[in-house]
């Protein structure tokens, strides 16, 4: 009995130890739990506490200001107020529209238009009950927080153009982010309802203007009632760059001023004749760009592409043109150098006609020019003379000249969509009629620069350029520097285009078009200001003729080219050079420094 008992004890005891061994592990697996919430992984649960009350929320980057080469703001963003509304389902929507209602000017059958609208694109994404809110507007819906827990006043950054339509088709627009804008956004994170640049400046440059998105963070209540920003631990974004360019607001707005004297669709381009910096370009009718960054109306938009004008088209780089008579500038070169005639002598006598083969070439000037040299028929323009040429030029040598001055290429500026224009050699015209198919009048009428040539309008002001500067093909550019960086290098083209002795008669002949009483350009030259020019009048199938003109200036000391076109405006010397010369008066005044900050025929 007493061995029984001891035994009992014994066992007993044993069961004791077991369950104290068995307290013992349970305490120390709660004590090492506690110490790893508590010690190892405080941070990380505190994190988890803190995330439980706060909402992250992005704060979309600030876009990059656009500078002109003096500094002068072009593009910023300014903040406009919106009221947005959380919401689960369209209940919600219009119970709290239809309060807002009985106190704020709200228009709620089409407000909850807007919604259904915004609920197809954007989800569950919070709504703008009012996207342009006023400081009542704001103060009630802050004051009454209380009542309307789900709506919050919110401040956005809309891009603004600060000189409204002026070179807006160089600087272009930003409008809302689309499907197509996603699928080709190479990485870049954008989200429903970022403002993206469309065209112009603002798409080329669109990875330096956009900067990075940064976030806020809001303490909320279980409900999801916001009791206010935290700013410890949200972050800042980071603004996009800044671009100065080498546009200049003061020859901009010359610019257009002069071009829109006449009335009609026009376009003009400024060069720098050494670097190819554009001093200014544009393109009208223009329109304004800030309509699109505050949200266009679909019947507004409708009505800028159903305008037979073409607004929005970017003429100077974009369109493309018979380059009419300021193609003689190359096809002179093309006399010089292949030694077609002896340009001193008189080649023809023109009297307004010129026979070839079975058909009749007609000159600009019905009772035609009389005697005619080289020198006389640049200045005075005679077609006539350049037909009889052009009987001696194979197709393929004018087709070289050209491509040489960077007709049929684009020119490289930095602007989306720059159409290549068109030059025609053998091939082309093998492929397009058939070998044997077509004849040497083709080249007639491609001398004078119409027949199947097509040309940008920088395209000729760069031809321009590379006379004034020496023979020299530069690469037109719109972008200067980013601010804290250095100016970017362009590239100009070391193989002279023009032969010294091409190059000693164009100066003097573009000259001769101004100074000469008989010059095309004559009716427009200005006292005190030397300029050279070439006219030229394109031959238009759907309208009346297209006048161009092309220039440097100084005539001695060249600081700019430019190329002036005035669509269905006729006569080049009559339209376009006077547009050239209310600019040149603009730039220069009646003096002939570089531009600083600051008659009736062909």
């Amino acid at each position: 009995m007493a061995k029984r008992d001891e035994r009992s004890i014994r066992a007993g005891r044993a069961r004791v130890r077991v369950l104290g061994v068995v307290v013992v592990l349970v305490f120390g697996m709660i004590a090492a739990r506690l110490f790893s919430l508590q010690v190892i992984h405080h941070d990380e649960y505190v994190q988890f506490a803190r995330d439980n009350r706060l909402s992250r929320e992005r704060v979309p980057a600030p876009r990059g200001f656009i500078r002109d080469r003096n500094g002068r703001v072009l593009v910023d963003d300014v903040l406009h107020f919106e009221v947005s509304m959380t919401w689960r389902t369209r209940d919600d929507v219009a119970s709290v529209v239809g309060q807002l209602a009985r106190w704020l000017p709200v228009d709620t059958a089409r407000v909850m238009s807007r919604f259904d609208a915004w609920r197809q694109r954007r989800g569950g994404e919070p709504f703008p009950v009012i996207p342009d809110a006023g400081k009542f507007t704001i103060s009630f819906v802050r004051e009454n927080a209380d009542r309307f827990p789900s709506l919050r006043v919110i401040s956005r950054a809309r891009r603004r153009y600060r000189y409204g339509p002026l070179a807006v088709h160089v600087l272009g627009y930003v409008g809302e982010v689309t499907d197509a804008d996603l699928s080709r956004s190479n990485g870049r994170r954008y989200h429903s309802g970022d403002m993206v640049g469309k065209t112009g400046l603002e798409l080329f440059y669109e990875d330096r203007l956009r900067g990075v998105d940064g976030q806020r963070a809001l303490e909320v209540t279980a409900s999801g009632r916001v009791l206010g920003e935290v700013p410890e631990y949200g972050e800042p974004p980071e603004p996009g760059a800044t671009l100065y360019l080498t546009l200049d607001v003061t020859l901009q707005q010359a610019l257009e001023r002069a071009l829109a004297r006449p009335g009609l669709p026009a376009a003009g381009v400024v060069l720098d004749v050494d670097d190819g910096a554009v001093l200014a370009a544009a393109s009208l009718p223009a329109f304004d760009p800030n309509v699109f960054s505050a949200g266009i109306s679909q019947e507004a938009l409708d009505a800028l592409l159903d305008d037979p004008a073409k607004p929005l088209f970017n003429r100077v780089s974009q369109a493309r043109y018979p380059p009419a008579s300021t193609f003689k500038v190359i096809g002179s070169e093309v006399i010089l150098d292949h030694r077609i005639v002896n340009p001193a002598e008189v080649l023809v006598y023109c009297t307004g006609t010129h026979r070839f083969g079975n058909r009749v070439y007609r000159c600009w000037r019905e009772g035609g020019h009389g005697a005619m040299d080289l020198m006389a028929a640049f200045v005075q323009s005679c077609d006539v003379y350049y037909y009889k040429a052009a009987e001696s030029i194979d197709v393929d040598m004018l087709a070289d000249a050209a491509r040489a001055f960077g007709f049929g290429r684009r020119t490289g500026i930095d602007l989306p969509g720059e159409a290549a224009g068109l030059v025609p050699d053998r091939r082309w015209y093998d492929e397009r009629f058939g070998r044997g198919r077509w004849t040497q009048g083709q080249m007639l009428n491609n001398i004078i620069g119409q027949g199947e040539y097509l040309a940008t309008l920088l395209q000729i002001a760069r031809m321009t350029a590379a006379v004034a500067n020496g023979g020299w093909l530069v690469t037109p550019h719109l972008l200067d520097h980013v601010e804290g960086e250095p100016s970017e290098a362009w590239p100009r083209r070391r193989v002279p285009v023009l032969s010294r002795r091409a190059l000693r008669f164009l100066r003097r002949a573009m000259r001769a078009v101004v100074d000469d009483e008989d010059g095309t350009a004559h009716r427009s030259r200005i006292e005190g200001l030397a300029f050279a020019g070439k006219t030229g009048t394109a031959q238009n199938p759907h309208g009346g003729h297209h006048a161009l003109f092309t220039a440097w200036a100084p005539a001695d000391e060249p600081r700019i080219a430019l190329a002036i076109i005035v669509e269905n405006g006729g006569h080049g010397g009559e339209v376009a050079a006077p547009v050239a010369r209310e600019f040149l008066l603009a730039a220069f005044g009646d003096s002939e420094e570089t531009p600083s900050q600051a008659g009736a025929q062909r």
